[in-house]
């Protein structure tokens, strides 16, 4: 009874597993041959057969005459045995993974394979499916010895068959029932039939819930994927969110060097009765907010720091160093069509997905109709939602242009302000203004381009279901 709960558990696993993504096909380095029951088994080098740990056949009408058998598409190791990394991943890209610092094209690996919360999860999936795994081959052992008992029990039918042809006598004596000798033959053939069919049923049974099993992998992916975008885009805004507090804190650091110049040189006309007391106490108030508002930038970007380290799998106490971003593609919408692209994101939104599914609602003609209004809401809100997401795109892209055009001309002004008031043309006030236009102009461009970088990205996560519908 344990055994049949075990298998029942599996194949009900195995129907939710339904279809996975594309498998590469590939040999197997094993020797899998096929049993006269035509099951496969692992031809091990002393001889013996080894049932319990087949990855199963294609056996699929493009691969009939020669058929190829599947990688175990669950294995998710991260130190393969042969290279010590991932398969399929390069050395150098390991080792760029493995260093202190995080790259904006990283972070999708780092989320994957180390982020605590995602591997977490997949174990939790991994374990579950090795478990049904396990009570397959356990099921499956007996099914064999089950097979064997049909196959002696066919064998024993066909006697009774062979034996019952060849006697003259209408009427024959089967257990101790005596029968017309016609009605004997239909029912020894219609046990053989019933015999067989079982026979064949088992081996498909098993043959399909193995192949799905061994096809998880892919399917649990797929199954977290969802999750793992949405950590993946959390992280990357995190990224965007550090650099853009990077600016904040340049900003600010240039702010405290020209107060303190402003400052000093006041206290020294002040010195000399050149300046009022008052001229360099403003001076003085201005450095220490500016100071102040330093400390708080730089404590909020430790703090800031510890959090992407961890999500990316480093110890909290790891010093990291994040990369600057690459310049964002003011043109990525160029060429694209909006309008397929909103229909994807609107069709792959969970929301909208959640809504419209039946298991939802009561299967009857007002619960269709409930899914039918619920799922027609969510539609709306979700493309009011990508639009939001287009426009906003639409006008960081036009404000990066005029942005970057206003800091060339602050930066000639700042140039031309600094000949000017070395050679005493222009007040410190006046030095002051334009040397702040030009620090703030400086600022806003570069964090035009984190806001940029974030909208293009807010766009690529919707089209991938990762878009917030209120």
């Amino acid at each position: 009874m344990k055994n049949m709960k075990k298998l029942k558990k599996t194949i009900i696993m195995a129907a939710a597993l339904g279809t996975s993504a594309a498998i590469s096909f590939a040999a197997y380095a094993a020797v899998v041959e096929v049993d006269e029951y035509g099951v496969a088994y692992v031809l091990n080098d002393d001889g013996t057969k080894d049932y319990n740990n087949v990855p199963p056949q294609d056996n699929s009408p493009e691969n009939a005459e020669a058929a190829a058998v599947l990688y175990d598409t669950n294995s998710y190791d991260w130190k393969a045995e042969e290279t010590g990394f991932p398969g399929g991943m390069s050395a150098e890209r390991y080792a760029a993974l493995c260093d202190n610092v995080i790259e904006w094209d990283e972070i999708s690996d780092l989320i994957t394979y180390w982020n605590p919360t995602y591997v977490k999860y997949y174990n939790q999936a991994n374990s579950n499916i090795q478990e049904l795994r396990n009570s397959y081959d356990e099921f499956s052992s007996q099914m064999k010895d089950q097979l064997e008992t049909l196959d002696v029990t066919m064998e024993d039918l066909r006697y009774t068959q062979q034996n019952l042809s060849k006697t003259t006598s209408s009427l024959v004596t089967i257990d101790g029932v005596t029968m017309p000798k016609e009605a004997a033959l239909n029912a020894v053939s219609s046990g053989l039939s019933a015999a067989g069919a079982g026979q064949r049923s088992i081996i498909s049974s098993l043959g399909s819930t193995k192949r799905s099993l061994y096809l998880a992998g892919s399917t649990v992916r797929t199954a977290l994927a969802p999750v793992k975008n949405q950590m993946i885009s959390v992280v990357e805004s995190l990224v965007i969110s550090y650099k853009t507090l990077e600016v904040n804190r340049s900003m600010v650091a240039q702010q405290v060097e020209l107060y303190r110049t402003l400052y000093n040189m006041q206290a020294n006309m002040q010195a000399q009765n050149m300046a009022t007391q008052a001229a360099a106490s403003s001076y003085l108030n201005q450095l220490n907010t500016a100071q102040k508002t330093l400390t708080e930038l730089d404590s909020g970007l430790a703090q800031l720091k510890k959090n992407i380290a961890v999500q990316c799998g480093y110890d909290i106490n790891t010093d990291i160093t994040i990369a600057d971003l690459p310049e964002p593609d003011t043109h990525y919408l160029d060429g694209r069509s909006y309008e397929a692209d909103k229909k994807q994101a609107v069709d792959g939104n969970s929301t909208v997905i959640s809504a419209g599914s039946l298991s939802n609602y009561e299967y009857s003609s007002y619960g269709m109709e409930l899914r039918d209004m619920g799922e027609n809401e969510a539609r709306g809100k979700a493309s009011a939602a990508m639009d939001s997401i287009g426009n906003e795109l639409q006008r960081q892209a036009i404000l990066v242009g005029a942005t970057e055009t206003s800091l060339r001309k602050a930066e000639l002004t700042a140039n031309a302000a600094e000949v000017k008031y070395s050679l005493g043309m222009l007040s410190n006030a006046e030095y002051e203004s334009l040397r702040m236009q030009y620090i703030s102009y400086k600022a806003a461009a570069a964090m035009n381009k984190l806001n940029l970088h974030q909208a293009i990205e807010n766009y690529k996560w919707a089209m991938m279901g990762v878009m917030s519908v209120g």
